[in-house]
């Protein structure tokens, strides 16, 4: 196993270990949080602020609870893990932010100008599906497990391009952009095809990808070309959930908003006759 990575972090439900670095992150987004919906009533929303606690809490439990300990030993687990950071979290954070919470961080100039651009779906799905598929790649992988900092690193990156991938479907103030049901629903689809050939490669090998995992302590009496098959399904099922359900949303919002408009249409037509 790893010498640096999950030292004495036991494999049960009492094993919680909590790091430094994450207790301090969520404690400062929580309390920046606070600070703005309680500086800006009118930011203040019950459901937001419930959306924004839970997607910190999921957070914050995949990365200090067991299933931190276990992803040392099992790939599977570790793949829960990422989609916990990066498909369930940031979408119920975004939703969370209000228009006027957003405001006074948008206020500035070049804030305003660099915002939609950084926030664009091309930009945001072309970083999500590089990032994802470059931290896989197995010495990439297999360092970060090795590696402490790294392991950061690759953390951090996943949270960062998770947020800025729910961004544009979310779309939480009009003033980082606007794009249709229509746009969203394309976005949606063209980003997962890359991730399901990603989910595909674990669930199809024939060999064990990482090293790491072929050598690990096994857990659960799993085997590793097993526990990389259930990783595939991981990623494939539960990664594109969230996915599957925005799409579902924004589906039945088109029609909606095409219905609506068909009706505003046809007394107008009504009235020509």
């Amino acid at each position: 196993m790893s010498p640096l990575l999950h030292i004495g972090h036991q494999v049960d439900l009492g094993a919680w270990h909590f790091e430094p670095t994450v207790v301090a992150g969520t404690f400062i987004a929580l309390a920046f949080y606070a600070y703005g919906v309680m500086t800006l009533k009118e930011a203040f929303s019950g459901w937001r602020a419930a959306s924004f606690t839970a997607g910190v809490a999921v957070m914050f439990v995949a990365l200090v609870s067991p299933l931190d300990g276990a992803s040392d030993r099992l790939l599977s687990m570790h793949m829960v893990q990422h989609v916990a950071v990066t498909t369930v979290g940031p979408p119920l954070i975004i939703l969370g932010l209000s228009p006027a919470l957003l405001a006074p961080i948008l206020r500035p100039g070049w804030i305003s100008r660099l915002a939609p651009r950084l926030t664009h779906p091309v930009l945001t799905g072309t970083l999500f599906i590089v990032n994802m598929w470059f931290w896989h790649v197995p010495p990439v992988y297999d360092l970060a497990l090795d590696n402490l900092a790294v392991h950061i690193t690759m953390h951090v990156a996943f949270i960062a391009t998770g947020l800025l991938f729910w961004w544009p479907v979310v779309q939480p103030t009009p003033a980082t952009g606007t794009h249709g049901e229509g746009a969203r629903l394309l976005y949606l689809f063209a980003t997962g095809m890359p991730m399901g050939l990603l989910s595909l490669l674990f669930f199809a090998s024939s060999g064990v990808i990482y090293e790491h995992y072929e050598t690990a302590d096994r857990l659960w009496g799993i085997s590793a070309i097993n526990d990389q098959q259930i990783a595939g399904l991981v990623m494939g099922a539960l990664g594109e959930a969230a996915s599957f359900a925005a799409i579902t949303i924004l589906f039945f919002r088109f029609l909606d908003r095409e219905e609506a408009e068909v009706s505003a249409a046809a007394p107008h037509r009504t009235d020509a006759a």
